[in-house]
């Protein structure tokens, strides 16, 4: 029996296959700061994606899912003035979560997550239910 996954809820994110409407939960934490990113992905094969980090800067950008080297890659700026990449090389196959890694122009490292089971596979990760994702010593909330 396949385990019921827990989606984050967010009634006007969904998830439509081959849509360019289709919605993902999009969450980033720069460096150990404690400053994070909630936001949304849009499209399907590539798209936008925009939000907001806790320390009140709008971030916006684009997303493709095969760049030219095979993997996907976010690049995004924000109203403060930082800007980066991310690239996407795990997508887990019970969650369907991708993660990614990369670096703002300033050289803070970027860790980031999409999908609408992001605490699912935090839990599979772990073995143990109920993880937190954490950015620093700050707690990114998943619902």
């Amino acid at each position: 029996m396949q385990p019921q996954l827990r989606r984050i809820p967010d009634e006007n994110c969904i998830d439509i296959p081959d849509s360019r409407d289709s919605c993902s939960p999009l969450l980033a934490c720069f460096g150990n700061s404690g400053e994070y990113f909630a936001g949304r992905a849009l499209g399907w094969d590539e798209g936008t994606l925009a939000g907001v980090t806790n320390f009140g800067a709008i971030c916006t950008g684009t997303w493709v899912s095969r760049n030219f080297i095979g993997t996907c890659e976010a690049n995004f700026e924000c109203d403060n003035g930082h800007w980066g990449k991310v690239i996407f090389q795990y997508r887990d196959g019970v969650s369907g979560t991708v993660k990614g890694f990369g670096f703002t122009n300033h050289g803070v490292s970027i860790r980031a997550w999409s999908g609408h089971y992001i605490q699912d596979f935090l839990d599979g990760q772990s073995g143990q239910v109920d993880n937190k994702l954490m950015c620093g010593e700050v707690e990114i909330p998943l619902s």
